[in-house]
This record gives structure tokens, C-alpha cells and sequence, in this order.
């Protein structure tokens, strides 16, 4: 028996030693997360892998090996997830467990997945306006919506993305400043031109603006959409990932909902081209 055990590891590919560890549950039970000593076949890919490379979660389902359980967070984020169910029983499994099985650059994704899905479910929570800025702030009620971001290194406004911030005016005075100065001077006739060109193309296409953002948005297969004002209405911003609802501008959470589309419809992520769900279970 021993001499075809030693056969099998050696006709397995190497695969990754887990080192794995007790951790704290919240309720404060402690739980153990289990490595096999001998070979295991992998409840997923079905192959027989070596000793110390399979884990058993605890849920109590498993054998999975570590190859298989970071493809899996791969299909988890590729499909717009930012978590790690059990492949069996739907468990979330705990980031002490996930920092122990997967490498440091799906852990990173999945961190950075999360922390984008809350900033756009937060009501307290901004992105910088800059494009492709990953700077995310809170802002309380009453605080002023300044920005100086580190990351880009502008100052905005963030309720109106004003750059620079417009010190001593509200937003809607700041609006009423800059259009008055734009109508008297002959140099911003173009920027006035290209203003109402831009809103005009908004309004003929149906191109809608990100609540959060302020980023356009657009619908890209209009044929099968009929028109931007048809079919399903709920969207998520390419610029911050908010999601909301492209009829009525209503950021949508996994608990909240608007109406103008079936709460079974759910979301594109538009650089995955994956589905996401909109409400959680149980709503």
C-alpha cells in the first residue's frame, strides 16, 4: 500500500503545499481548517493530489487542492463576485482561510472588488472624479465636498465635479457663475457650442449620466434594446461600478430596488461582459 501511494504522488503533477491554520470564527468558536497528510482526490477536478496540497473547509466539504480552489476565485471574479462560497454548500468562506489558499494577487482583486462594491452602495462614500482615479472618500451630511486627491493630485468638487473646488460658492452659485462668464466672453463660445452639441447627442441617443460619477453612459447593442428608454434599465457605471437604474438614475444596492425593472433581472458587468446579481437572497 505504501509503495502505491508513493507511485500516485509521483505521478501527480506538483501542486501547492498548503500551510493552512486555526482562526477565529465571529461567534468565537474555534474551527479547524483541515490539510489532508495523504494523497486526496479533488473534489473538483476529480484528480488524486498529493500529501499537505488538499484542504478540507470548514463546512466539512472538501477535499479541494489549492490549484483548483484559485481557479475557482478567478470564475468568482470574472463573474463580478467579490467573495469565495464553498463550492458545495454556499458557505462564504472567511478571508483567514482565503489568505491561506489563494496568492496575494487574487486576494488583492477580491479585497479591491469588495471595497468597490461598497463605495457604490454607500451613500456616504465618493470616487474621485478624475477618470481611472481609484481614490474612493467619505463625506458626511454637512461635510463640505472637497477633495485635494492624493492619488491624482486635483481638487474637486464632489457633488458637482468642479476643478478646482469653487471656494465660497455652493454648487448651484458656482454653475450660475461659470454660465454667466461663459455667455459674455467670445473664447468660451466654443465651449458652449460643444456643450450643447454634447447634451443634444445625449438627448438623440438616449445617453444617460452615472448618479455617482457623473460619467456618460451609453447602451452599446441598441438594435436588441429597441431604444435606451426600453427592456432592462439597470446598469453599472464602467468609470466607479455603481449601479443604478438607467430610467430613473436610482443608485441600487442588493437590498434596495426602484421598480422600473423586475427585481430577477440583474446587472453586466461592463468589463467582464459577466452577469451580476442585483438583490441578495431572502429579500
Amino acid at each position: 500500500q505504501q509503495q502505491q501511494q508513493q507511485q500516485i504522488t509521483e505521478q501527480t503533477p506538483p501542486r501547492k503545499r498548503l500551510r493552512l491554520r486555526k482562526f477565529e470564527t465571529r461567534n468565537n468558536r474555534q474551527q479547524d481548517i483541515v490539510t489532508s497528510e495523504r494523497a486526496q482526490s479533488c473534489g473538483i477536478c476529480a484528480e488524486e493530489v498529493g500529501p499537505w496540497s488538499t484542504v478540507r473547509l470548514p463546512c466539512s466539504h472538501g477535499w479541494y487542492c489549492g490549484s483548483c480552489l484559485e481557479r475557482y476565485a478567478e470564475a468568482r471574479l470574472d463573474a463580478g463576485k467579490h467573495d469565495v462560497p464553498c463550492p458545495e454548500c454556499g458557505a462564504v468562506i472567511a478571508e483567514a482561510l482565503l489568505r491561506s489558499i489563494l496568492s496575494r494577487t487574487i486576494l488583492d482583486r477580491l479585497l479591491e472588488r469588495s471595497l468597490e462594491q461598497a463605495v457604490s452602495a454607500s451613500s456616504t462614500m465618493w470616487p474621485c472624479p478624475s477618470p481611472d482615479c481609484p481614490n474612493r472618500v467619505a463625506l458626511d451630511d454637512g461635510q463640505e465636498p472637497r477633495l485635494q486627491c492624493p492619488q491624482c493630485g486635483k481638487e474637486h468638487c464632489l457633488v458637482c465635479h468642479a476643478t478646482p473646488y469653487h471656494n465660497g460658492k455652493t454648487c448651484q452659485e458656482h454653475a450660475a457663475a461659470s454660465g454667466a462668464s461663459s455667455s459674455s466672453g467670445g473664447n468660451n463660445r466654443t465651449t458652449l457650442d460643444e456643450e450643447a452639441s454634447l447634451r443634444d447627442w445625449m438627448e438623440r441617443t438616449g445617453s444617460r449620466q452615472c448618479p455617482r460619477c457623473k460619467m456618460g453612459v451609453t447602451k452599446e447593442d441598441l438594435g436588441r434594446q429597441k431604444s435606451q428608454r426600453a427592456e432592462c434599465h439597470k446598469m453599472m457605471c464602467r468609470n466607479c461600478e455603481t449601479r443604478f437604474c438607467f430610467k430613473c438614475l436610482t443608485v441600487l444596492t442588493s437590498s434596495t430596488t426602484c421598480g422600473c425593472t423586475g427585481d430577477n433581472h440583474g446587472f453586466i458587468h461592463p468589463k467582464t461582459g459577466r452577469w451580476v446579481s442585483h438583490l441578495r437572497k431572502g429579500r
